[in-house]
């Protein structure tokens, strides 16, 4: 009983910890994410089931947005040969899409403001964070101002999968698990030069 207390004791006391450090904004964790997130363009053929996708998105659609308006939503596509189709809908092709188990269509609504790009990119960070945190592979790949085979790939997009005129697609996010390793960004490396205060 003694053993079983002082188990006990030691968690609580590991967990107050824990949470005093992320409260006092000492967790690094963040960071240690965004080191270790890097694009993967290569997948193996393990299917990602839906909780892990939805987990994800949650995520995504947490990003802010201008306003407040949420004018970011998502298309989830799987199956081979939808992934193609969509694949195809970009003329210089998205090998990654093509490869993955599903990919994640960002798009905005127009309709809620002009900084839908602004607003479509800060989610698609999330979602490739989201990603990375629950170990699966992702790769952005740009929709928005590229050529589709006959229309802008945009389009091509919006009537392959039934999407409404009013939408703007801004990229296409491959997801699957990883088939390929790739070493962490170091943040030390990976800031040097590029940060300054009060001038450039």
């Amino acid at each position: 009983m003694k053993k079983l207390l002082l188990l006990i004791a030691i968690m609580t006391n590991l967990s107050c910890t824990q949470a005093q450090q992320a409260t006092n904004g000492n967790d690094d964790s963040l960071l240690r994410l965004a080191e270790q997130r890097r694009s993967v363009r290569q997948y193996t053929n393990e299917p990602i089931d839906r909780e892990t996708i939805d987990k994800i998105l949650t995520v995504a659609t947490l990003a802010p947005s201008s306003y407040g308006q949420n004018p970011v939503e998502f298309v989830v596509v799987d199956g081979r040969e939808q992934l193609s189709k969509l694949a195809a809908c970009k003329r210089i092709g998205a090998p990654s899409v093509r490869g993955a188990a599903a990919a994640v269509v960002v798009m905005a609504d127009t309709s809620k403001g002009e900084l839908w790009v602004e607003d479509a990119s800060v989610a698609a960070g999330y979602l490739l964070l989201g990603a990375e945190q629950y170990g699966i592979g992702a790769c952005w790949n740009q929709i928005h101002l590229r050529d589709g085979q006959r229309l802008s790939a945009s389009d091509e997009i919006r009537q392959l999968l039934g999407i409404p005129e009013r939408y703007e697609v801004l990229c296409v996010v491959a997801f699957g698990h990883k088939g390929e390793k790739k070493s962490p960004h170091s943040a030390e490396k990976m800031k040097e030069g590029r940060i300054r205060y009060g001038k450039f």
